[in-house]
This record gives C-alpha cells, structure tokens and sequence, in this order.
C-alpha cells in the first residue's frame, strides 16, 4: 500500500538475525567500489546501556569490548536512542579516495569522525549534519550523509559514526570509491527523475480529469500520487536538496508527516475506487485506518517522530492487509476493479520481497535495494491510473447505453406504434418549437370517411392497412420540418413549420383529399374511404396546440357536414389586415373546385 511496507518487511524478516561474532578490518585496493557494511564483520556497533556517549567515551580502550558486529537492521529498541559505530580498515595503496555514506537519509544527526591513524592522529576535521541542520552542511552537496576519507598513505586507520534515527527503520553505512559513488549517483538522479516525471505526469494528467470529471476517485488518485511524490522527494533527500533545505524543523517531521498523509489518501481511494461501502465491516475497518493515519501525521507535526514512524509501519501493515482482504472478496463477486488493485498492489509486494532477498544475500541485485520501492510505486500508480481511465470508459459506456436506451423508450413514447406517425405526445413536442410568437403555423385536422364500415366488413387487419396507407401517403407529402401525427382511432393531423398562403392551403387540401380518397389495395381488394379535413391557422398572441386543434376540428366537422372535403376555421376574421392567420380565408369555406390546380406548395401531390 505505502513505502513503510518495506521498512516493516524489513525489520520482520531480518531483526531476528544474529550477530556476527568476530571483527575485522575492511582492505580497500583499487578494485574496492562499493562494499555494503551492515551485517559483515568489518563494521562494529556498540552496544550500551543507552546513555549518550561522547566520542572520547567510546574511543577509550575500555569500551572495545563492548563492540560488535552490527546488524543488517539493529534491534528495535536501539534505533531510539543515539547509535555509535566503529570502522576500521587498511588501505593497501600508497593514496586513497573514499566516502562512508549512510543507506538512509532519514536520519536527524549523524557525526563522522576521522579518519584516526595507527598513532591516534585525526586526519580530518568530524562531520556533522542530518535532517536537524540546513541541507548545506552535506559534504558533496550528496542527499546521503558521507563523511570522505583521503588518507596520504597506506596503513590501518579508524572512523566513529554517531547515527540519531529514530524514525528510519534501517542505520546503515557503506563504504565507495569516491569516483565510483558520485557515478552511481548521477544515475540514481536519473532513474530517480524518470520517476518523478512518471508520478508528475500522472499527478497533473489525473488532476485535470478530476476537475472535469467531478469523480472522486479521480480526486483521491490525486490526493495519493501527490502525496507518494513528496514522500519519495523526502526519502531520496531531493525535497531537503530543492524544495525544503534551509528549514530544518520541516525537514525532520516531513519523513513521517508525508507517509502518514500518503497513507490517509491510499485509504481514501481505496474505499472510493473499490466502492467497499459494499463491505460494511472492512469498510468501517479502512475509514478507521485512515483516521489513525491522520493521527499519525499530527503526531509527526507535534514533533513525536518515533511515536508517528511506529504508527505508521503498523498502518501500512494492517491497513494492506485490509485493503487485500475486501479486494479479494470483491474479486471473488466479480468486480474487476479489484484484479486492478489487486495488480498494482502486487507489484509493491514483489518489490518488498526483492528488497529483502537481496538483503539475505539470496539475491545480487544492488539495483532492486536502491530503486526497487520507487519503481514499484510509480508502477503502482500507472496500473492505477489505467484502471481509472478503464473504469470511467466503462461508466460512459453505461451512461451512452443507458441514454440511448431513454432516447428509444421516449421516441417509442411518442410514437404510433401501428402508424410511426406521432402520436399526441410525439405531436405536443414537435409542435413547441413551431408554434411560437410571430410563426406563420397552420394545422390540418384529417378525420377518415367510411372507415368504420371497413373494420366491420372485412376485419381490423384490413384497417390497419389503410390506416398505413394513409399515414404514408400524408407522410410523403410533408415537409421535412412539418410534423405527421395520429391522434385518434382514424384522425390524423399534419401540422404546417411555416404555413404558405391561402390559395396554396387551399390546393394542398384538395390534393391531399384526392390522395386519400385513391384505393387501398388489401388481399385483392380496393378499400376506399374518404376524408374530411379541416384548417386552422395561428393568430399572433394565441399560438397553443389545444386552440389550433379545437379550431381545426370545428372545421373538420362544417366539411363533413357540408361534404365539401375541407373548411377554413374562420378565426382569420378578427383579423382586419389578414395577417394573423397567415392568409388563410376569411370564414369557414369549402372549395371543392381546385383539383387541377397547381404551384404554390412545396411538396405537394403531383
């Protein structure tokens, strides 16, 4: 879940580990490069009842006893007090160049003294620096602490090490060729910046998504790779080099501070990315280790640094385990979110596990030790980051399957299912955007003659067909922007976008009674009916769907009665000008003498 993983992997798999029972020198040649201390005879640690020894103390003869072998990772009690160290070796050449660095930057003291030669003579000034002291008092300007030892000849000397770290888990030290060691570092530089540019592109990429997106996810993923960014800036010594160097009281506490917010956002996307409110136990379990994060943090503010380190490796512990636990139920209901986080969470373990086969010494592989957490991290964040894009690609195809799903149900809605036509919900909502004010609209109310005769004598199968057919003759004759409706059991309405003049209505009701009153050709047989049409036309001020339609039908009925085939709504004459209705005829006609007559409407029969 969290760095800390490794430094608790760590101090359980090599605390246990014995000491070594003999001591002796380190012998530098010019092929030494780098040689590893911690856990080989070369490097001595002085065991104590706990008081803070000077280095006179610890140089006297009478304490040589009292050092041995030192741990690959010393027992838990003594990283809380000041740990003094003893290295002697014998440089074989006539001039040497060589570092003694620590493996941690963690560190809020570390004083390097020597080198002293056979006769006790000091050969340098003492070093003295860590996390508690400006960033400017690291020789080298290195992110570890080093102390460089140049003695003119060959022969046996000695170096002291005080190491204060109570919130690292490891105090180690190594041995460089001075060379060797600022090669090596200029590629950790750089395998460390193609992280960083890694975590930088996904931080600022993931960020804008969240912004846009609005999903919390997104917004948490955010809170984490930011979090994880600093957090390794502070472990490398980069963030004390670039960011906060000259503030050593930040300095301290941003070790244990950062991983405890780190840890607090790991928490929150996992309840959010895995959704574990399904989970109510180990969701409740997640929200606790969160809160105990942010507790860790604030202890790490208060100055409690070894109190918030300890919180924070047995969160980082419990809280995997937590978060594995509900992905793997998850897993096992189908949520293919949780292959994702288990994946990523994989590549972390894997890391651990290689950090801590290379410090058994089961594997030789010095680049797992220094990169193997970082890389796995940043990895940790791409597959995250991939699974995000996955799961939102996921919920929009949801949201456009589900939209394209209500656009159906609302089409089939208002939709004549015999027909396709419109029905009166279909024809309200094509007729809002055309019946506004200043519209020149018009509306043609068509009630079918002699249809019920024909459902009686030969079956509503063949009503159906000449109810198609009528749909489809009026169809053809619309307009793209008209609207086609059905209405009723055989009453059609075909409602004008922008209504022509009266002669035009006029020639475009006759056409389309002769159109109407042509054959239906059902099973062999020609079925005929007739039809009756009336027409309304908006006045300005009074363009509602419901006057239009009660007008139209008014003068559907005079041309039923009069037989005339079609009738004006004489709504038109409270119009002294003739302009309100759009032309249409003063008073309620019917002009059955215009079956030749051409032009004037686009679209119609011809």
């Amino acid at each position: 879940m969290k760095s800390l993983i490794l430094g608790v992997l760590l101090w359980l798999a090599l605390a246990p580990a014995g000491l070594a029972t003999s001591l002796a020198p380190l012998v530098l040649t010019e092929q030494t490069r780098e040689v590893s201390l911690n856990g080989t005879p070369h490097l001595a640690w002085l065991e104590h009842d706990g008081s803070d020894l000077t280095l006179q103390q610890v140089s006297e003869p009478a304490q040589a006893a009292h050092f041995v072998a030192a741990p690959a990772v010393l027992p838990r009690s003594a990283r809380l007090r000041p740990q003094w160290f003893r290295l002697q070796f014998q440089q074989a050449a006539a001039a040497g160049d060589w570092v003694l660095a620590t493996q941690s930057t963690a560190l809020q003291e570390v004083q390097f003294h020597g080198p002293f030669d056979a006769t006790g003579r000091v050969l340098a000034p003492p070093v003295h620096t860590g996390l508690s002291l400006p960033y400017t008092s690291r020789p080298l300007g290195s992110e570890r602490y080093l102390m460089r030892l140049q003695p003119g000849q060959a022969g046996s000397y000695t170096v002291y090490v005080r190491l204060l770290g109570g919130a690292t888990p490891a105090l180690g030290l190594s041995l460089w060729d001075t060379a060797h060691y600022l090669q090596w570092r200029q590629h950790k530089r750089l395998f460390d910046g193609i992280c960083y540019g890694i975590l930088l592109a996904l931080l600022a990429y993931n960020l804008a998504l969240a912004l846009s997106l609005r999903d919390a996810s997104y917004g948490f993923y955010v809170g984490q790779c930011a979090c994880a960014l600093l957090t390794l800036g502070s472990f490398n010594g980069h963030a004390a080099h670039y960011l906060w160097g000259d503030w050593p009281w930040w300095q301290e506490r941003a070790n244990v501070v950062l991983p405890g917010l780190w840890l607090l956002s790991g928490a929150l996307f996992t309840r959010s990315f895995l959704n574990t409110r399904r989970l109510h136990r180990l969701d409740l379990l997640l929200q606790f280790w969160g809160v105990v994060a942010l507790g860790a943090a604030l202890l790490g503010l208060a100055g409690q640094l070894v109190a918030a380190q300890s919180l924070n490796e047995f969160i980082a512990s419990a809280g995997m385990l937590t978060a594995l636990a509900a992905a793997l139920v998850l897993l096992r209901q189908g949520a293919r979110e949780a292959a994702w986080y288990l994946t990523g969470q994989g590549g972390l373990l894997l890391a651990a596990l290689g950090t801590v086969l290379v410090n058994w010494k089961v594997l030789q592989a010095p680049f797992i030790l220094a990169n193997g957490l970082q890389l796995a991290i940043a990895l940790e964040m791409v597959i995250f980051a991939v699974a995000l894009s996955t799961r939102i690609s996921h919920l929009q195809t949801s949201q456009i399957a589900l939209r394209l799903r209500a656009d159906l149900l609302a089409e089939a809605a208002a939709t004549d299912p015999l027909t396709g036509l419109a029905n009166r919900t279909g024809l309200a909502h094509g007729a809002a955007p055309l019946l506004v004010p200043g519209a020149r609209a018009a509306l043609l109310l068509i009630d079918l003659d002699g249809f019920k005769p024909i459902n009686d004598t030969h079956g509503h199968d063949a009503g159906d067909a000449v109810l198609r057919a009528v749909a489809a003759r009026l169809r053809d004759d619309a307009r793209g922007g008209d609207v086609v409706a059905r209405i009723g059991g055989d009453e059609f309405v075909l409602l004008l976008a922008h209504a022509p003049d009266h002669a035009a209505l006029e020639h475009l009701a006759q056409r389309l009674h002769q159109a109407l009153c042509e054959p239906v050709w059902f099973q062999g047989q020609g079925l005929q009916v007739g039809a009756s049409i009336g027409i309304a036309c908006g006045l300005d001020g009074d363009h509602r769907l419901e006057t239009l339609l009660r007008q139209a039908d008014q003068a559907m009925y005079h041309a039923k009665h009069t037989r005339s085939g079609h009738a004006f709504h004489p709504a038109a004459q409270d119009d002294p000008h003739g302009t309100g209705s759009g032309d249409c005829m003063h008073g309620m006609t019917g002009r059955p003498g215009l079956a030749g007559r051409r032009g004037g409407w686009p679209g119609a029969l011809d």
